[in-house]
């Protein structure tokens, strides 16, 4: 027989789990203070009595044993009575509490009852439930005395509502299982590389390892991570984690899962969207009191769960938002509480790497067995650091003390208290002179002024539902509460920065360096990690700053012709700040000869919107199709923008874009969809004083300071621009670099081993290899 464990909590929560909808943030703190106020009133326990009281029970039915237990808050010694105790914390009313009002709790306390009158051969004994109000700490209890076979009787209707669910969960386990055993790889060959691959990702889970992989772009990553990452399942607990960076990432895992669907495999998957996306509302408010997927969330919940269980596989947006409306359910939420039944999990690095929003289920909680595939990881150093960062501005808060100072409950006195402390901040660190302060500490009264202003603006959404300003303080609120948040990471790779923004000033905590965190959870609670990228050279600086130097190293070499790309590196011209307005004619003189040479569609990539703008300006565009890529496109619009550069045209096009951005990474430009790119200069991030911070905190890490602030960053962008030209074996293209810097070793070392660049001085020579290279190819088509 099939043996599966469960705690009293978690079943029955599952069968009667009700009212409204919370989030995990707020669920973790009622869990906290609910702790502590356990510990007070167990506290006051007589000698006799017994707190924590351990108890389990075996039920044996239709082929499965299940194995419940879990711990009783309370059993008391009345007399000859026995009382057994279960204490909820609750911020509702006690007036408004019923003996039925939340049936999970009497039913949680009754089936302990049951376990403990079974052990100890008791006849009949006292159930009370009882809640503790915070903050008021106010107590109110529902006594009932009970026979063991009326609790027996009662159990017994509990364990098997549970296992018809368990039945269905079980089936699809075993089918899953046994789909994994029999799936073939989805393609009948695999590409060069991409075996070798598999076995890495394999390996590394089974041994439940960590590994950097860097492997280039066609190879089939995303597909075979999935495959090895899946093969590795051997447990309900376990769960495969795929994260990306980009919505496009998504889009091709959750592909590939519906490509192994068709070859056999039989599995649960769900990509995880933003509450924004998967909201049903016209304004996201989850308030339940003003949304109505919200209310009695918990009420619906498990007719949801097994209604999208039983007759879908693959949970995406538009059909989570489908059974959102029907069951009237919020279709976020629901994402997140089917994700705990699905074997695959799609998603953002956030949901797994950002304290504010991250999965606690999966990453503060020890219930399941997360393997992460990280795809583009890459992406995680830069990504890490702005999730361990938070902003404040004075201009910010002076609107919101506009905007609330005449509400009741009035937040007036606590916004005002947080305002004089950082117009004094001004003043005392000079930073409208100098525009930049830096500190090592976080000012604790700062802190302190903060808590109560995000007290009394939470007090305000408790009182005002439906008043129009309601929108400005969710948001202020938030704002703080996340600051907060960062604030409590505040250590040795922090600081907190002022800086002076136009008529603003910023308050920062800054970020220099994510490792320590993020090397923590993939150490603690992921059984094996694979971070997978083109780029991940060298490997040794990503292995620092993401898990702080642990982990092996796997390359999967090139499987593409090499000279189906050609590398020209022009070393001529130098494209340093100081330098820019002097390469320009040779950037326009450039572009016309790849233009001219073959008609296709070439990108050409900057370091910074005013480079592209000063060639921009210089280029003639008669008898070309032209674009330019606009600062903070929203994401509809770069998809347009993509499709129309896409099509085909009589006439070269060009796009003007800039390095590190939308169209230089995660972006498929397959067959004739680009015929090539230039990318002027090395991609150095800008001066500033907080890359500076990271240089000198790396330098005292024992680190290459520089590098690791400026050159690693740059170069990665770099090649993962003329990453776009060669995306299959059959694709072909040109890549030409300008900077004087490549002729350095230190460059040299980081571009990828299966190019084989030419360096190039004079003006002629770059049309004469480009229209030899072009030739190459006709004269092949031709033959």
């Amino acid at each position: 027989m099939e043996e599966h464990r469960v705690s009293v909590k978690e079943l029955v929560m599952f069968l009667y789990s009700s009212g409204d909808m919370e989030n995990q943030t707020k669920r973790k703190n009622a869990r906290i203070i609910g702790q502590r106020l356990h510990g007070e009133h167990q506290s006051a326990y007589q000698s006799d009595d017994e707190s924590e009281v351990f108890v389990r029970g075996r039920f044996e039915k239709n082929d499965y044993v299940l194995v419940v237990s879990g711990r009783i808050d309370g059993v008391l010694r009345q007399g000859e009575n026995v009382v057994v105790e279960e204490i909820k914390s609750t911020e509702t009313s006690l007036s408004l509490i019923k003996e039925d009002t939340y049936p999970a709790h009497m039913n949680q306390a009754r089936f302990y009852a049951y376990l403990y009158a079974k052990e100890h051969g008791l006849s009949n004994l006292d159930v009370r439930l009882t809640y503790i109000h915070h903050p008021g700490k106010e107590k109110k209890s529902f006594k009932k005395r009970s026979t063991f076979s009326q609790l027996e009787t009662s159990v017994h209707e509990i364990v098997d509502a549970y296992l018809e669910w368990l039945e269905i969960y079980k089936r699809h386990q075993y089918e899953k299982r046994r789909s994994l055993e029999g799936l073939a790889f989805p393609f009948d060959r695999y590409r060069e590389g991409q075996y070798h691959f598999m076995g890495a990702v394999y390996q590394t889970m089974i041994k439940e390892e960590i590994l950097y992989a860097t492997a280039p772009t066609g190879i089939g990553k995303t597909v075979a991570a999935l495959y090895s990452g899946l093969k590795t399942l051997s447990s309900e607990e376990e769960k495969l984690f795929y994260l990306t960076a980009k919505n496009a990432g998504k889009t091709i895992a959750v592909q590939m899962v519906e490509l192994m669907k068709a070859q056999g495999l039989i599995v649960k998957a769900i990509p995880l969207n933003s509450k924004e996306t998967m909201c049903l509302q016209e304004e996201v408010d989850c308030d339940p009191e003003l949304c109505p997927y919200a209310k009695g969330f918990y009420n619906r919940l498990r007719k949801a769960l097994e209604d999208i269980f039983v007759h879908d596989d693959v949970y995406d947006a538009g059909l989570i938002k489908k059974y959102g409306e029907y069951h009237t359910i919020c279709p976020h939420e629901f994402a997140l509480e089917i994700s705990n039944y699905c074997d695959v999990v799609i998603c953002d690095f956030n949901y797994v790497f950002d304290p504010r929003i991250r999965l606690i289920r999966y990453f503060e909680e020890s219930a399941y067995e997360p393997r992460l595939l990280v795809d583009e990881a890459h992406n995680l150093i830069d990504r890490s650091r702005s999730m361990y960062s938070a902003e404040l501005s004075l201009q910010y808060m002076k609107t919101l003390f506009e905007e609330v100072k005449s509400m009741k409950p009035s937040p007036k006195s606590a916004l005002q208290d947080v305002i004089e402390w950082m117009e004094t901040s001004i003043a005392s660190t000079e930073v409208d002179k100098s525009r930049f302060h830096a500190e090592e500490t976080l000012d604790h009264d700062f802190l302190s002024r903060l808590h109560q202003a995000a007290i009394r603006l939470e007090k305000l959404l408790e009182t005002h539902k439906k008043h129009k300003k309601r929108k400005h303080f969710r948001e202020g609120y938030y704002s703080i509460a996340q600051f907060l948040r960062i604030a409590e990471f505040f250590g040795d790779a922090f600081r907190f920065v002022l800086e002076k923004a136009e008529d603003d000033v910023l308050f920062r905590i800054v970020c220099l360096d994510a490792s320590k965190p993020l090397s923590s959870l993939i150490r603690e609670r992921a059984k094996g990690t694979v971070l997978f990228s083109a780029t991940l050279k060298p490997v040794d600086y990503y292995a620092a700053l993401i898990t702080r130097g642990e982990g092996k190293h796997f390359e999967v070499p090139s499987p593409f012709d090499p000279k189906r790309l050609g590398v020209l590196i022009d070393v001529s011209t130098s494209t340093k700040y100081r330098d820019r307005k002097y390469s320009v004619r040779r950037i326009v003189d450039t572009l016309y000869a790849m233009l001219e040479t073959k008609t296709g569609n070439y990108i050409v990539f900057f370091p910074s919107y005013e480079y592209l703008e000063m060639v921009y300006e210089r280029f003639d565009a008669t008898g070309y199709v032209v674009m330019k890529q606009r600062r903070g496109m929203p994401h509809f619009e770069r998809e347009e923008f993509l499709e129309e550069f896409k099509a085909e045209s009589r006439r070269s096009k060009l796009l003007f874009s800039v390095l590190g951005g939308s169209f230089s990474e995660g972006v498929d430009y397959m067959g004739d969809a680009l015929s090539g790119v230039f990318v002027v200069g090395v991609a150095l991030p800008a001066f500033h004083r907080i890359n500076e911070m990271i240089k000198d905190h790396y330098y005292a890490e024992g680190h290459q300071g520089f590098d690791y602030a400026y050159t690693y960053p740059g170069m990665r962008k770099v090649v993962q621009a003329v990453g776009r030209v060669i995306r299959s074996e059959e694709d072909k293209g040109l890549a030409i670099l300008m900077d004087t810097r490549y002729e350095e070793p230190k460059y040299e070392a980081l571009l990828p081993s299966h190019w084989q660049p030419i360096k190039v001085y004079e003006d002629h020579y770059i049309q004469d290899f480009i229209r030899m290279f072009w030739e190459k190819f006709s004269k092949e088509e031709k033959d």
